[in-house]
């Protein structure tokens, strides 16, 4: 394990610097409302992330097994938060409209 020590720190420095600049990223997309609904997927793509760099560390089998059981628990909930956003933004889609009817019969 300590014998390949020398190529850890660039591993992890590298996975430090890209959860800095995707959290920067993460952090403009919530200013602008667009990570909503895709909250599930973007820490995915983060999660893949350090999945590739922990390949480079302990090996591909490990994280292949790894990345198969990530989506097993992953995959209901990225499905369940973008229906869930979709059925909120119906919803007030649909409010709008009765809103925007309710005025015009005014």
């Amino acid at each position: 394990m300590y014998q390949n020590c020398p190529i850890y720190i660039p591993i992890l420095l590298a996975l430090a610097a890209f959860g800095y600049i995707y959290n920067r990223w993460v952090e403009s997309l919530e200013k602008k409302g667009h990570d909503r609904g895709y909250m599930s997927l973007i820490v995915s793509a983060g999660c893949a992330v350090t999945l590739v760099g922990t390949a480079f560390i302990v090996g591909l089998k490990p994280v292949l097994w790894a990345l198969v059981c990530f989506a097993a628990s992953g995959i209901p909930m990225i499905i369940g938060s973008i229906s869930r956003y979709c059925r909120a933004r119906t919803h007030q889609r649909q409010e709008c409209l009765d809103h925007d009817s309710n005025t015009i019969r005014r």
